[in-house]
C-alpha cells in the first residue's frame, strides 16, 4: 500500500490498480491500514492524499465484508453493489435491499387458490 501510494510506476501501484477494476481482490486488515497512515505520516506525508484515494477505490469495504464474514452472514445488503464481486469460494452473497425483500417475499408467500 504504501509503495503504491508512493509511486505510480511499480509493481505495487500496477497491483492496486488490477485491485481496483476489480481484476484481482484486495483484502486488508483494517489494523495495517492504520499503520499505514503513521508510516506515511512519518516518512512520506506527500503520500497521503494517494494512499487515501487508493483505499477509497481499492478496499474501504473490507471492513464491512470483514464483519459479515465473521458473523457468518448469508446476506450482505448494500446499495454499493459496485465494490463488491462474487467470490465462489465463500458463502456470502451480496444483495441490494430490495433484492433481498424480493427474495423474502417469495419464500414467504403460497398460492391462496
Amino acid at each position: 500500500m504504501i509503495a503504491g501510494s508512493a509511486s505510480a510506476n511499480g509493481a505495487s501501484f500496477a497491483l492496486l490498480q488490477m485491485a481496483e477494476f476489480g481484476l484481482i481482490k484486495g483484502h486488508i486488515p483494517i489494523q495495517v491500514l492504520e499503520e499505514c497512515r503513521r508510516n506515511l505520516a512519518k516518512k512520506l506525508p506527500g503520500a497521503i492524499t494517494p494512499f487515501e484515494k487508493i483505499v477509497e477505490r481499492c478496499v474501504k469495504d473490507v471492513p464491512i465484508l470483514a464483519s459479515a464474514l465473521e458473523a457468518k452472514a448469508c446476506f450482505l445488503v448494500t446499495f454499493n453493489m459496485k465494490d463488491y464481486w462474487p467470490d465462489n469460494s465463500i458463502q456470502l452473497e451480496v444483495l441490494t435491499p430490495g433484492e433481498l425483500l424480493s427474495r423474502i417475499r417469495l419464500a414467504v408467500s403460497f398460492d391462496l387458490l
